[in-house]
């Protein structure tokens, strides 16, 4: 009974933010760090990013959020989800959403931890459908994460990789909750500074 309630609070809360979000670039806001089997991990923050038209900035905010579950110690299920809204119109507009799924491939809480996986979606972030793999590297004799996602955009006339990467810090509030403070940028021409709180139950 306790299980469920977990999973129907944290698919509510996902449901509450992307309605208010209504609906560019989304925030990986992930590391290697995996949820426990039976574990539901939520992620709110935001991104804040320039799109230039014309060399005039349009500086963006892009609220989001991200759930994910513990299939197993070593196996994580997420979706993500958010939305933009330029700073100068407060015309908002929806990034998409992501799901994929992430593998523990090494953890050691005295030097590093490592992760894979591979996942899809829709919406603005790929200009359509698109796939992408990812890696993980947590640095954890320091706060310190790298991401890297290689990302094909399926709805182009021309096949294309970006490559979205992401640096940042974790910073441990308690056992079960994290501020990440991070940097991604999509082939070193789009940046977004983005700021999130990650907590898992």
């Amino acid at each position: 009974m306790k299980s469920n309630v977990r999973w129907l609070a944290a698919a509510l809360l996902l449901v509450t933010v992307a309605v208010l979000s209504t609906g560019c670039l989304l925030n990986v806001f992930q590391t290697a760090k995996m949820l426990q089997s039976g574990d539901v991990g939520i992620v709110i923050g935001s991104g804040l990013l320039n799109v230039a038209i014309e060399d005039d900035p349009v500086w963006t905010l892009t609220p989001q959020a991200r759930m994910a579950f513990g299939l197993s110690d070593k196996v994580n299920l997420g979706l993500h989800t958010g939305a933009m809204v330029p700073l100068s119109t407060g015309d908002p507009g929806w990034l998409g959403v992501v799901g994929d799924l992430k593998f523990a491939l090494f953890d050691d809480p005295e030097s590093v931890s490592v992760a894979i996986g591979f996942g899809g979606g829709y919406g603005l972030h790929f200009i359509g459908w698109g796939v992408f793999a990812e890696a993980f590297l947590d640095l954890n004799v320091f706060p310190l994460y790298f991401a890297y996602r290689p990302t094909i955009p399926l709805s182009g006339e021309d096949f294309g990789v970006w490559h979205d990467v992401a640096i940042g810090m974790s910073l441990a509030l308690s056992e079960n909750a994290r501020i990440l403070v991070q940097v991604d940028t999509r082939n070193l021409g789009l940046w977004s500074y983005g700021l999130a709180f990650e907590v898992d139950f």
